[in-house]
């Protein structure tokens, strides 16, 4: 469900940085109020909505935050005017006219799980994707890197980005957008996954 919830603009992104190779993204850090942020991580801990989903490049827990009953603290998560804010900041940096929400996933991968090297495209069916990071205390030997690469080669690899507790990572869905995780080492990481479409 998407809350029309007057004055709840959440996500601050006005310090996203794009970046064109190896396809285009951006990054941005301090997306969230502390507060936000701190009963959001709270609440994938004690919430028992997780389901395991496998597929034949990945395993991971996950739910759809619209389908689920959200703690009141957290609507503005999902209400008009946050969604709008992300809207908003790709059709400002990536040249789009207009984008209409597919889904928001809460995503939960534990340890030794990982994500195969894929690129998420699947026609015209999703084209943005903003991925938000709720890892507090994650260090690089707990791993869960997010890779993005040159190719479909998992040797090819172009950039790493760390998981960083309320960071955000948004880039534009094509056959190029090829990304992978790496393997989690005795750590729970968790992220929320706001998917468009272009229309």
């Amino acid at each position: 469900m998407i809350y029309n919830i007057p004055d709840t603009i959440v996500f601050d992104l006005t310090n996203a940085i794009v970046i064109d190779n190896p396809f285009p993204h951006f990054t941005a850090t301090n997306v969230l109020p502390q507060n936000n942020i701190s009963n959001l991580y709270d609440w994938f801990l004690s919430t028992t909505e997780w389901h395991l989903v496998e597929t034949d490049f990945y395993e991971q827990y996950e739910f759809s935050l619209l389908n689920v009953q959200i703690p009141d603290s957290l609507k503005n998560l999902v209400s008009e005017q946050s969604l709008s804010e992300i809207e908003n900041l790709f059709k400002k940096k990536f040249g789009v006219n207009a984008l209409q929400l597919v889904d928001v996933v809460a995503h939960k991968l534990v340890n030794s799980q990982h994500i195969g090297v894929h690129n998420d495209y699947i026609n015209d069916e999703e084209t943005h994707r903003m991925v938000l990071h709720i890892n507090p205390d994650w260090q690089d030997e707990k791993g869960g890197f997010l890779m993005l690469f040159n190719s479909s080669d998992s040797h090819d690899i172009s950039k790493l980005v760390r998981p960083i507790n309320n960071t955000a990572f948004g880039f534009e869905i094509s056959r190029r957008s090829h990304h992978a995780v790496s393997q989690i080492h005795h750590y729970v990481r968790y992220t929320i996954v706001y998917t468009f479409k272009r229309f």
